[in-house]
């Protein structure tokens, strides 16, 4: 009788974590890693030839509680689409474009005017979404699922990546770190 017991009550912890793994640890696991399991590569919105360094040049994520990165632009540059996707918002003042990569991310630039596309439309990464308003970009990674934005440069592809870090060295007022946190929340 005491063995039956024991190995009733062995099995019935053994259940009782398996539950509390799946249902409390791995949610967790997976958030732990923000967008983690969507296989999401950026690019830069601008292209590099249009960047400058001499004024605000590159912003960093969470710098002065910013949700996004700033890259500081030619006037009139081109404004590039960072991730294929849809349009899901036009923002007005200042001109964000909002594109939808995948359910529950968003990805925005701006201020864009001269606008080149409209909501609705499906945009590949590298089209030119319009211009640049002043002489800077701002880039925003939306993590909707967890409610937080999150520093885009860790989702950038590594060409792009090495560009913010030059740019960044050459920024006047950097701290020498793009991503001053990894999240914000909203």
């Amino acid at each position: 009788m005491k063995n039956t017991t024991a190995i009733f009550v062995f099995i019935g912890l053994i259940f009782v974590g398996v539950i509390i793994f799946a249902f409390i640890y791995l949610p967790k696991m997976v958030d732990a890693n923000g967008i983690g399991y969507k296989n999401i590569t950026l690019k830069l919105p601008v292209d590099m030839t249009n960047m400058r360094y001499y004024g605000s040049g590159v912003t960093s994520f969470c710098a002065n509680k910013d949700n996004g990165i700033g890259i500081e632009v030619k006037e009139n540059s081109a404004v590039l689409a960072p991730v294929s996707g849809v349009i899901t918002n036009i923002y007005e003042g200042p001109n964000r474009i909002a594109i939808e990569p995948d359910t529950n991310v968003s990805v925005s630039v701006s201020p864009v005017v001269k606008l080149n596309v409209s909501v609705g439309d499906y945009v590949n990464a590298g089209d030119v979404l319009g211009y640049s308003e002043g002489t800077n970009v701002h880039f925003i990674l939306d993590n909707q699922k967890n409610d937080r934005y999150e520093c885009p440069f860790l989702y950038l592809n590594e060409d792009d990546k090495n560009t913010i870090l030059n740019g960044l060295k050459l920024t006047t007022s950097s701290t020498g770190r793009i991503c001053e946190c990894d999240v914000m929340r909203y």
